[in-house]
C-alpha cells in the first residue's frame, strides 16, 4: 500500500527533518555497538573553533565515521587524524585552498582502563575564501558556454549568486573531461595543456586558464564489407557511414546496424566485426573493413512461458508476434521486449534463445519473466488554497485475470466537492500498442461561481508516436445537472445541458522527471467540438495549448517558463456558452496575486462569469536552500476576455512573490505569497497558497 501526504502527516515529516537537522548539530557521539574486545563504547564529545565560515554541524557531520570509530577504541588516534584531513577536505571542495586543520586530542594512557568519555577538539584555520575566474583559450569549433556544462563546479554565496568557488581538484577533472569531449567528437589529435593557475590569497581570486588546442575532425572515408555479409543482408545493408565523424560511439553504432540488420533476416546470434585502420598519406581519414560470422539462419521450433504466475501465456506470446515455425525476426522480437515492458506487468523479462540438438537451423524461444504486483491501494491526502483538504482512495487491478488489462476506482473528496471514477484500460489494444481506455464518472464540485454536477462516459485511444510524443483521440458523454449560480447571469447561460464531445489531443513531455524535472519541455494541445451531431445540446468548439520550459542555469538553481493559451467559439445560431464550458484563470497554480478563478470578467455582484478566452504566462526561479527546502521567486500574467473575436493580450493581471517547497516523495508541498501590482478595488492585494505539487 502507498500512501500520500496528509498535512498532520506533513507536519510530522517537518519535525522529523528538524529533528534530524538538529540531530547533526549535537557534539557528542557514542556507538551503539561495543568496542575493542567487546568493551563498551564511549562517548566522544567534539568542538570545533576556528570555523567563521562553514557550520559545525555541516564539519561534524563529516567527522561522524571517524567519532563512532573512536568511540569504539578510544585510543585509536588515527580515527581523529583522518577526521581532521576529512574536514580539510571538505573546506578546499569549498573554495578555501589554504585551509588547514589540527586537532587536540589524547588517548587514554592505559588501555586496560577506558574513561567514561573523551574530549576532541579540532582547530580550524581557514584561510580566505577563493573564487575562480576561468577563461579557454583556443577553441573555435565549440564555444565556451558548451564547454563549461562539463565542468562541476561550486557556486558561492546568497542564491549561489557570489562566484565560482576555487577547486583546484575540479579544475584538473574539468581538463579530463574536455580530453573525452573532444575525442568524442572525432577530433583525436586535440591537445588540453595543463590548467595555468595564479592564486592570489589577498584578493581572494584565482585566475585558471585552459589551452586548447582542437586538431582537425577525423572522418570515415571508405568502407569495406566482406562478401559473405553483403550476400546474406542483401538491401537489407545498412547505409555505409561514410563522411561520418570518427569516433568509437559511431563504429559501435554501425556495428549494432549491422547485427540488428542481420537479427532481422533470420541469424540468431550474429558477430559482425568492424576494423577501423587509418589511410595512409591522409591523417584523418579513416577505412573500415567490415566482417565476422552471420552465423545461420533459424526458425523457432517451440515458444514458451516461464515465471508468469498470473499473467496468461497468450497475453504474453502476443506481443511477440511469431509463432512457432516462423523464421526467427529479431526486429519482432525486440519490438516485443518493448511492449511487454511498456505494459508495466513485469519487473524483467529475458528472451531465452536455445538452439536445437541435432539442428542447428531451429531454436527454442523461452520468453522468462519476473512479475511486478498487480493490484494497488492507494490514499491520497493533501491540502489546497481552494479546496481545502482533500482526500481519495485508489484501487487498482493492472491484470485483471491475467489478461493483461487494468481497471481502476477513483474517489476523489475535498471541502469543494466529490467525485468517482471507474476505468477500464486494455495497454495494447488489438496489438496494436495503442492504450484504450473505457470510464464513467460522476462528480459535484462547487466553483467559486457555480456549482457542477455531471455523470457521464470517456472512451479514448493514445497512441505513442515517437519518444515522449503521444496522440489521444476519444468521445465523451455527460448530462451537467441540478446546476446552481452564484452570478447574476441570465439563467440560459446556466442550465441543465448535455455534453457531447468528440476531443483530439497532441502531448510532447521532453522532461527528465514527472514529479520534480530540472530540464526539458513540455507541450500539450487539445481540441474539442461539442456539437448536436454527437448528441450535445450547445455548439461550440474550444482549443487549449500550455507548454513548459525548464532550464537549469548551475548548481540545483533553474528558471522555469510556461505559456499557457485557451478559446472557445460558439457556431453560428449558438450564442449559447454555459458558464461550466467557460475559461477560468486565477488561484494557486494560475495566476497567484489572485483567489481561485477570480481573475477575468465579473458580475455586478463581483462573481467571476469567466470568458471565451484566457492567456496565462509565468516565470519562476527555483534554488535550493537547505537540504530537501527548495526557494522560488515568480512572476505571473493573464487575462480572461469575454468574447473570443476580441481575443487580445490587454488587461493582462499581474502577480510577483515568492514561496518555499518541501520536495517530499509525493512531490513539492508548496507555499507561495503573491502581490497584485495594480488591483481593483474588489481584488486583494496580497494571496497566500498552500498546496502540493508544482504550478507548472
Amino acid at each position: 500500500m502507498s500512501t500520500r501526504s496528509t498535512p498532520v502527516r506533513i507536519g510530522l515529516l517537518l519535525a522529523a527533518l528538524l529533528a534530524a537537522g538538529c540531530s547533526v548539530l549535537d557534539p557528542t557521539y557514542k556507538a551503539d555497538a561495543p568496542g575493542r574486545s567487546g568493551r563498551p563504547p564511549v562517548e566522544v564529545k567534539v568542538d570545533i573553533v576556528g570555523n567563521d565560515h562553514l557550520g559545525a554541524g555541516v564539519l561534524r557531520q563529516r567527522a561522524e565515521e571517524y567519532m563512532f570509530d573512536l568511540s569504539r577504541d578510544p585510543t585509536r588516534e588515527s580515527a581523529v587524524y583522518d577526521a581532521a584531513i576529512e574536514i580539510e577536505d571538505h573546506y578546499r571542495s569549498e573554495g578555501y585552498p589554504v585551509a588547514k586543520v589540527r586537532y587536540e586530542y589524547a588517548p587514554p594512557g592505559d588501555e586496560a582502563v577506558w574513561p567514561a568519555s573523551v574530549q576532541v577538539r579540532f582547530v580550524v584555520e581557514e584561510g580566505p575564501l577563493v573564487t575562480v575566474d576561468l577563461s579557454l583559450a583556443g577553441n573555435v569549433a565549440f564555444g565556451t558556454t558548451e564547454l563549461l556544462t562539463l565542468w562541476s563546479r561550486k557556486r558561492v554565496g546568497a542564491l549561489s549568486l557570489g562566484g565560482t568557488a576555487f577547486v583546484e581538484a575540479d579544475i584538473h577533472a574539468f581538463a579530463e573531461q574536455l580530453r573525452t569531449f573532444y575525442r568524442g567528437r572525432g577530433r583525436l589529435d586535440a591537445t588540453i595543456a595543463a590548467p595555468m593557475i595564479d592564486v592570489d590569497l589577498a584578493q581572494g581570486s584565482a585566475r585558471v586558464t585552459i589551452a586548447i588546442h582542437e586538431g582537425d575532425p577525423h572522418t570515415i572515408r571508405t568502407v569495406e564489407v566482406a562478401a559473405p555479409l553483403r550476400e546474406r543482408l542483401g538491401d537489407d545493408l545498412p547505409a555505409p557511414p561514410i563522411g561520418t565523424i570518427f569516433t568509437q560511439a559511431a563504429l559501435r553504432d554501425y556495428r549494432n546496424a549491422l547485427r540488428s540488420a542481420l537479427r532481422r533476416r533470420g541469424h540468431a546470434d550474429p558477430r559482425p566485426d568492424v576494423v577501423a585502420e587509418p589511410i595512409v598519406g591522409a591523417p584523418t581519414a579513416w577505412h573500415l573493413r567490415v566482417d565476422g560470422d552471420a552465423g545461420p539462419v533459424r526458425t523457432i521450433a517451440s515458444l514458451a512461458v516461464r515465471g508468469n504466475d498470473k499473467t496468461m501465456d497468450a497475453v504474453v506470446l502476443g506481443r511477440l508476434d511469431l509463432e512457432p515455425g516462423d523464421r526467427y525476426d529479431g526486429g519482432k522480437l525486440d519490438e516485443g521486449l518493448r511492449r511487454l515492458y511498456r505494459g508495466g506487468l513485469f519487473r524483467k523479462v529475458t528472451m531465452v534463445e536455445t538452439p536445437v540438438d541435432g539442428d542447428p537451423g531451429k531454436l527454442d524461444l523461452v520468453v522468462q519473466v519476473e512479475e511486478n504486483p498487480s493490484r494497488a491501494v492507494e490514499l491520497l491526502a493533501g491540502y489546497g488554497s481552494y479546496e481545502q483538504f482533500r482526500g481519495g482512495l485508489r484501487l487498482e487491478e493492472r491484470n485483471l485475470f491475467g489478461t493483461g488489462r487494468g481497471i481502476a476506482f477513483d474517489n476523489r473528496v475535498s471541502m469543494k466537492g466529490y467525485s468517482t471514477r471507474l476505468t477500464a484500460t486494455d495497454d495494447d489494444f488489438l496489438g496494436t500498442g495503442a492504450t484504450l481506455t473505457v470510464g464513467g464518472e460522476y462528480f459535484r464540485l462547487e466553483q467559486p461561481s457555480f456549482t457542477d454536477e455531471a455523470a457521464g462516459i470517456t472512451t479514448a485511444i493514445a497512441q505513442p508516436l515517437a519518444e515522449g510524443l503521444t496522440a489521444r483521440a476519444g468521445y465523451t458523454y455527460r448530462n451537467r445537472t441540478d446546476a446552481d449560480a452564484f452570478t447574476e447571469l441570465p439563467r440560459d447561460q446556466l442550465v441543465d445541458f448535455v455534453e457531447g464531445t468528440v476531443f483530439v489531443e497532441l502531448r510532447n513531455d521532453r522532461r527528465d522527471n514527472l514529479l520534480f524535472p530540472r530540464h526539458g519541455h513540455a507541450e500539450f494541445l487539445a481540441f474539442e467540438r461539442l456539437a448536436p451531431a454527437f448528441g450535445s445540446s450547445v455548439d461550440l468548439d474550444r482549443l487549449s495549448f500550455r507548454s513548459a520550459l525548464h532550464l537549469p542555469l548551475w548548481s540545483r538553481v533553474q528558471l522555469v517558463l510556461r505559456s499557457e493559451h485557451s478559446a472557445l467559439w460558439p457556431h453560428e445560431g449558438s450564442d449559447r456558452v454555459p458558464l461550466q464550458e467557460r475559461w477560468f484563470s486565477g488561484g494557486e497554480s494560475s495566476v497567484r496575486s489572485y483567489r481561485e478563478s477570480q481573475l477575468g470578467p465579473k458580475d455586478g455582484e463581483g462573481n467571476a462569469v469567466g470568458g471565451e478566452f484566457s492567456n496565462l504566462f509565468g516565470a519562476e526561479l527555483r534554488f535550493p536552500i537547505w537540504r530537501t527546502l527548495e526557494g522560488a521567486v515568480f512572476g505571473d500574467a493573464g487575462n480572461v476576455g469575454t468574447s473570443v473575436q476580441d481575443f487580445s493580450f490587454d488587461r493582462m493581471g499581474f502577480g510577483v512573490g515568492a514561496g518555499l517547497r518541501l520536495l517530499l516523495p509525493i512531490g513539492p508541498v508548496r507555499l507561495d505569497s503573491a502581490w497584485n501590482p495594480d488591483p481593483l478595488p474588489d481584488e486583494r492585494t496580497w494571496v497566500l497558497h498552500f498546496s502540493v505539487g508544482y504550478p507548472f
